[in-house]
């Protein structure tokens, strides 16, 4: 018998009802099975997918959105994947959709607001279900196409106070915070804050942390704040300037992983050692700070947690389900290396 239905279909397309037949199991379990409903015994799972191989079945993706008004693609913006965490965040969502399905299609934006408008444009005509995004730092722009578009979009890192789309970030305050009580619990007094500028608000916000740490430790009078470019090579220009000056700090916090490499190839450049000359500390966690002798201690973001919570929001709202908490903020974590021990620990060196 399953030799005449292998052989009868094949002058023709394989159907789900061929499918069901080979398998020895109703229509309803072959589509709940090619559907990745998780409600099926897993006996029958694999009687489908065996009987779906044998007959060359391919399921119709194109039929199957028209049915049900969506097409299971996602797409995700990032500014650039050469950044490590937005390529840990494009990676754990392709893994989220590899398991539950669901295509996804990632796109760069390159810090370029046409781009970025033109590129999410031609996504959306061609019927995604929703749009993760980091967006660029322009972002106020976008705003009013996607809301027109009523494509459901969820934020992710670049986040503001307030946001005109569900978002999902480390709680910036909190890892400023983190990192500046660190330094200060470690015995460093003078530390340099290297940000980026007010303008950016998640920038703000761990500035604004650091300094919370430093008053509660009473050295914001010895502290340091600098407002860097986001370009590293002028990043290691000013870096040279303030680690050659008279009053060298004790340590410095690096609040992005750009800010971290312009600063550590001028303190390379200057010859000092990590952290008997000055200590690091990075926000941010990527190889290269764990291959450097000693390691880097960073202020990490969570970014398997933040990209599976960003992906449960957006298959919240393509489903039409109202959020609980439309704006989550997940915790920084603070990892140790050999960049941070205790000032007692290490070599007093004066500055220059």
């Amino acid at each position: 018998m399953k030799r005449f239905i292998e052989s009868s279909v094949l002058m023709r397309e394989p159907t789900v009802q061929d499918i069901a037949q080979l398998a020895r199991v109703s229509l309803g379990t072959v589509s709940n099975v090619l559907n990745g409903r998780p409600t099926v015994k897993e006996e029958h799972v694999l009687r489908v997918n065996e009987a779906a191989a044998k007959l060359g079945y391919r399921r119709n993706t194109n039929a199957a959105s028209l049915r049900s008004n969506q097409t299971d693609m996602i797409a995700v913006a990032v500014p650039n994947i050469e950044n490590a965490f937005f390529s840990e965040i494009v990676s754990s969502i392709e893994h989220l959709g590899i398991a539950e399905r669901k295509g996804v299609m990632f796109l760069t934006t390159s810090e370029d607001q046409e781009r970025a408008q033109r590129q999410i444009h031609n996504l959306i005509s061609r019927r995604i279900d929703g749009l993760i995004m980091v967006p660029s730092f322009d972002f106020q722009p976008m705003i009013p196409d996607l809301e027109t578009y009523g494509v459901p979009v969820v934020l992710v890192d670049r986040v503001e106070a307030e946001n005109p789309f569900p978002s999902v970030a480390v709680d910036n305050f909190q890892a400023g915070y983190l990192g500046g009580r660190h330094l200060f619990e470690a015995g460093y007094k003078h530390v340099a804050f290297f940000g980026h500028g007010h303008r950016f608000w998640i920038l703000d916000q761990r500035h604004e942390g650091f300094l919370a740490a430093a008053r509660e430790a009473g050295t914001a009078s010895l502290c340091q704040s600098y407002e860097l470019s986001l370009d590293p090579e002028e990043i290691k220009a000013t870096s040279l300037k303030i680690l050659a000056g008279k009053n060298r700090p004790q340590a410095i916090y690096a609040a992005s992983n750009i800010a971290a490499k312009g600063a550590i190839p001028a303190i390379q450049a200057l010859g000092l050692n990590i952290p008997d000359n000055i200590a690091l500390l990075v926000m941010d966690d990527f190889e290269a700070l764990t291959l450097l002798s000693p390691g880097i201690s960073v202020v990490a973001q969570p970014s398997t947690a933040i990209a599976e919570t960003g992906w449960r929001m957006l298959q919240a709202l393509i489903a039409g389900t109202s959020l609980r908490e439309p704006h989550v903020r997940l915790p920084a974590q603070l990892i140790v290396r050999g960049s941070t021990v205790p000032r007692t620990a290490a070599a007093k060196a004066p500055a220059r």
